[in-house]
């Protein structure tokens, strides 16, 4: 139905520091933090060893998937932290997808660059190079002639919606988003459009990325975001001493209905999307606007596009990357349009920064703090910035009606998502 609001009535996800959402709240009250030494790839001998991964096995979350599945997962991380968070969720989503209409259900979603882990095939690609032959070549067209629409070198960028696609009889629409760190809150926003404007009545939208790999760690340390592994906290958000932030990874993915579904199906929705705010500096590729003009805009769109009042924002789970530029900046541009000492604070410090999947992460952790009340604090931060807002010391316990996420992404692209909290069924 044209002009139907959005609801939010699921939502999963796999992250450093929550294999399942059930894990994010006593995980964020005890103050865990996925701060330590790369495990998964050899860091030895460079100055950037420090990641937030997912060390647990995932290999039963991934049970119910078929074996050529499976044998991707292993080489593909986005995939497997994918289909481990539809693993984590599947039982429970069972009687919704079976209600679902094809026709009326789409997937978006936000997801990050190829990186090809070769290491995995070293013995291969040393034997064809002793044949003779063109190693790269030869691997990929033994590993792509295998029948299947999956490999393990060489996957499309629309693979992840089209998995979800299949797992949830998507037929509406299938859309993958590219743009850096606002990749999955950009897949929210179209997906509350697409309800909106009455292309679907249910959206299943998300992310999912890693920057566990040596390419990224060795990119994003020589572009100066990320910390060296000697400091103790590499993560610290708008703190004065601020160095960096901490590569991470994550999934997860969110469930919009529109009114009507939730009504005809007498679902209860856990939040309403009221509106966001989505613009590009167009400044630079690798920083933003030193006067922070697109953010603000970003900000004070969002607010407006939902037809609330700033001062009715509770709370605002920051982008908070730890970095000299974002922190400053966004601390300007929130300060601008909110009131003084609307709480703010960034979960960062303690799952780092999963590029295209840092959205759908913090809008996962925004709808349990929500649903239990609880602001947690910038687990790092010892020397707050100056700033019109409160920066959380301390965490606390309040209610949260109203609250923004924001994610600010290379390029300049500023994507901010209001959201309320929904508590009660939909009032006829």
């Amino acid at each position: 139905m044209l002009g139907d609001k959005t609801y939010v009535i699921e939502y999963e996800l796999v992250s450093p520091i929550a294999v399942g959402r059930d894990r994010i709240l006593p995980n964020l009250k005890s103050g865990f933090s996925a701060d330590r030494i790369v495990s998964r790839v050899n860091t030895e001998g460079l100055p950037f060893r420090k990641a937030a991964e997912v060390r647990e096995n995932l290999t039963k979350c991934l049970d119910h998937e078929p074996e050529h599945i499976k044998e991707v997962c292993r080489h593909d991380r986005k995939l497997e932290l994918l289909a481990s968070c539809f693993g984590k969720a599947r039982h429970r989503l069972g009687t919704l997808i079976d209600v679902l209409e094809p026709a009326k259900t789409g997937v978006i979603i936000g997801v990050g660059a190829d990186v090809t882990a070769f290491e995995n095939y070293e013995e291969e690609l040393l034997k064809h190079l002793n044949s003779g032959s063109i190693p790269i070549n030869e691997l990929f067209t033994r590993i792509n002639d295998n029948g299947l629409k999956l490999n393990s070198v060489n996957n499309p960028y629309d693979l992840y919606s089209i998995y979800l696609a299949e797992k949830f009889k998507a037929a509406a629409f299938q859309k993958s988003v590219l743009t850096a760190c606002v990749s999955s809150t950009q897949a929210i926003a179209l997906g509350h459009d697409s309800i909106k404007n009455g292309e679907a009545e249910v959206v299943i939208s998300g992310g999912t990325d890693s920057l566990i790999n040596l390419l990224a760690i060795i990119s994003f340390g020589k572009l100066g975001v990320i910390t060296e592994s000697t400091e103790e906290k590499s993560c610290r958000p708008f703190d004065l001493n601020r160095k960096g932030t901490l590569a991470g990874e994550a999934a997860g993915f969110v469930i919009l209905a529109s009114e009507s579904f939730i009504k005809e199906h007498n679902l209860k929705p856990v939040a309403e999307i009221l509106g966001y705010g989505n613009t590009l500096d167009a400044y630079k590729i690798t920083a933003p606007d030193p006067e922070g003009i697109s953010m603000t805009a970003a900000v004070k769109n969002a607010i407006e596009d939902s037809q609330i009042s700033p001062d009715q924002i509770d709370y605002v789970l920051a982008h908070g990357t730890g970095t000299r530029h974002n922190d400053e900046l966004e601390l300007k541009a929130l300060g601008q349009i909110l009131p003084h000492g609307t709480p703010v604070s960034s979960t960062k410090d303690r799952h780092g920064h999963a590029i295209a999947a840092a959205g759908i992460q913090e809008f996962c952790i925004l709808l349990e703090l929500m649903r239990d009340g609880y602001i947690p604090k910038n687990l790092n931060t010892k020397n707050p910035c100056q700033t019109s807002l409160d920066i959380v010391r301390e965490d606390r316990h309040t209610n949260i009606n109203y609250a923004l996420t924001s994610n600010f992404a290379f390029g300049g692209i500023n994507t901010v998502l209001a959201v309320k909290n929904e508590m009660n069924e939909i009032s006829s």
